[in-house]
């Protein structure tokens, strides 16, 4: 499929395909589950089946009532994977796709071993399985190449959302998966998102007429989101009228997470701006998370390391102007889109600059913004990206079973 949208995809799409998607899944509410929900939405439309495979999440209220849906990755139980694997062979579908991000699987310090053994079994039984990476970096720790190296010679298909993580794997790995493939993170149309528009966004958080900066996501350390706190003090002199909000919260579970949080807030209470910063505390389901994206003017992630994000595509889809540090798919996003600039990582000066430049020019703003609904209209929009997902179900699903005579890799 082309950047135009182009959907002569469906010429060779398998009509009438089964998938298991295994994913965090709503009512757990995060990008991973909010991704997952919004593809099988997107993947269903075109009228194919979709059976989940997710966790209990007991605490957010369970799955009871979820067509479709089976809660049996109960990954704090020891052999999870088993249960998983026989609750795909219940469904018997055609392709399995696994959604995978290091803190859905890392338990007890596991580092995703247990789903590693879960590929081998579907391998061993020759179920075509595809499985999404969210965390891939330019550079990877060893735990890290350990897993990606092992999961790519196992799964039929290994998916990325950026050209630059394809480039930089065989890098770090050594040699050249032939099985990985480009597929960007999708966004909902505007049109789409159910959302209060700007304003009303901002009355219900008291921000109405106020210039709003935002950083938002899950709160780790090398989103770096004390970098926008420290030099807020000189952007709110230049602009009075600045806000700058700080969305989200400790990832539960992420031990990275629980030292950062009270690191953050401790910065932001002991900041001499701290009268015109708001914290908005928790995680968010859809509609919150997007109300409060939408309160934004400008999203700022000034990450010091990252593969992709969510919450980029998501404030594309929106219409926010963006501003990201020259680290991995943000810069990557940013540069195709022209919705945003990109500062040098660790350039302080230089992301106050930019703030203070967005912030004073609404031109600007509205050109980025049109920018980023453009990009997602024609890049990046559910349609095309389930369209791609579907074009590799179908030849995967094929090759698996020999009807193509090319081996995976």
């Amino acid at each position: 499929m082309n950047s135009e949208g182009d959907v002569s995809f469906e010429k060779s799409v398998i009509s009438n395909l089964t998938l298991c998607m295994v994913t965090p899944y709503p009512p757990k509410f995060g990008g991973i589950a909010t991704y997952a929900d919004e593809l099988i939405h997107a993947i269903k439309g075109y009228g194919h089946t979709v059976y989940i495979i997710c966790n209990p999440d007991v605490n957010d209220g369970g799955h009871l009532g979820q067509e479709d849906v089976f809660p049996a990755m109960d990954v704090e139980k020891e052999g999870w994977y088993n249960d998983v694997f026989k609750a795909i062979k219940d469904v018997d579908p055609d392709v399995v796709h696994i959604q995978h991000e290091y803190g859905l699987y890392d338990i007890n310090d596991k580092f995703s071993t247990d789903l590693l053994d879960l590929l081998v079994l579907l391998n061993l039984d020759r179920i075509p399985t595809a499985i999404t990476y969210h965390s891939v970096y330019s550079t990877l720790s060893n735990k890290e190449h350990v897993f990606m190296n092992l999961s790519l010679q196992l799964v039929d298909a290994g998916i990325v959302h950026e050209e630059l993580q394809k480039i930089f794997l065989p890098v770090n790995l050594g040699w050249v998966p032939q099985n990985l493939h480009v597929i960007p993170h999708g966004a909902k149309m505007v049109e789409e998102v159910d959302v209060p528009d700007k304003a009303e966004a901002k009355r219900l958080y008291g921000l109405f007429g106020k210039n709003v900066v935002m950083c938002l996501g899950w709160w780790e350390p090398y989103k770096k989101f004390e970098d926008v706190v420290k030099i807020w003090p000189e952007v709110v002199k230049e602009d009075p009228n600045a806000i700058l909000v700080i969305a989200g919260d400790a990832r539960p579970g992420s031990r990275r997470g629980v030292i950062y949080k009270p690191a953050l807030l401790t910065a932001i209470d002991e900041s001499p701006a701290k009268e015109s910063i708001l914290v908005i505390q928790g995680s968010f389901s859809p509609k919150e998370y997007n109300t409060i994206l939408n309160v934004a003017d400008i999203i700022v992630l000034p990450y010091d390391r990252s593969s992709q994000s969510g919450v980029l595509a998501h404030a594309f889809a929106l219409g926010k102007a963006a501003i990201v540090t020259d680290v991995g798919g943000l810069m990557a996003e940013v540069r195709a889109s022209g919705a945003g600039v990109v500062a040098a990582l660790g350039d302080l000066d230089a992301l106050r600059d930019y703030i203070l430049l967005l912030l004073k020019n609404a031109q600007i703003r509205a050109k980025y913004a049109q920018k980023a609904v453009q990009y997602v209209e024609k890049r990046i929009g559910w349609k095309y990206v389930a369209g791609m997902h579907l074009s590799l179900y179908s030849s995967i699903f094929r090759s698996k079973k020999g009807e193509e005579s090319s081996p995976n890799y």
